[in-house]
């Protein structure tokens, strides 16, 4: 029980002001990855140049912050595997989910915010001249910059031990990143309560199957936790 409370006290750490520096790093390079993914989405529909603009700038964003972003998606699975027994393992795992749960809501918001007036065009431009100014680098906050890069150096560490990053990879990976992506896209598509399985784990592309009744069989494809069913 102690275990699953500080679990949870974790995850509600991830809306706080007093989050330790890792956490609030971690949470801010993907929120903002994700957002500006999503902006990307808003903009691709209004005209040529809105869309060239957002995908250009969307691209060169990840070159200049890939690597902060990924030392991020490693920093959950540190932030849930550090210091917990072996054999709360399904917990652990439920908790990754949730804090990507809750990272994924956070972006949701900060598009809303993004894209909160009547003319989406000029949103559209507003929101990504700001990244071509590069004003959504994460190398903009020092301290949290500093921190991915320390996170980013134990990822490269960990991935020259070819054994070792198997087995993380096998223990904390087995879940799927996208997974309650994908329920939320099974019940809006009327699959209420939905049997999944995860297919295929190679993050950003992940392919689950869901069962919702015996005559009923649908797979779900993600990419960078964006998910279609495909019947």
């Amino acid at each position: 029980m102690r275990f699953i409370v500080s679990l949870i006290s974790l995850f509600l750490l991830l809306g706080c002001s007093t989050a330790p520096l890792k956490t609030t790093a971690i949470h801010q390079a993907l929120v903002t990855d994700s957002a500006i993914r999503q902006a990307v989405e808003h903009c691709v529909d209004l005209g040529i140049e809105e869309s060239r603009l957002a995908m250009r700038e969307q691209q060169n964003w990840w070159l200049r912050n890939n690597t902060l972003v990924l030392a991020a998606d490693y920093g959950v699975l540190e932030l849930n595997w550090e210091q917990v027994p072996d054999e709360a393992e399904s917990q652990r795992a439920v908790l990754a989910i949730q804090t990507l749960e809750q990272i994924q809501l956070d972006a949701n918001d900060q598009v809303e915010r993004w894209f909160g007036d009547y003319d989406e065009t000029d949103d559209c431009r507003k929101v990504f001249g700001n990244v071509a100014k590069g004003r959504l680098d994460l190398a903009r906050d020092k301290k949290l910059a500093e921190e991915l890069t320390a996170i980013a150096q134990r990822r490269q560490s960990v991935s020259n031990d070819a054994e070792s990053a198997r087995s993380i990879n096998t223990r904390y990976r087995k879940y799927g990143r996208s997974l309650f992506v994908v329920e939320k896209v099974l019940r809006d598509a009327g699959c209420s309560k939905p049997n999944v399985a995860l297919l295929r784990n190679s993050w950003p592309l992940e392919v689950y199957d869901a069962v919702c009744t015996p005559q009923d069989y649908l797979l779900v494809k993600c990419e960078w936790g964006r998910c279609d069913v495909k019947r």
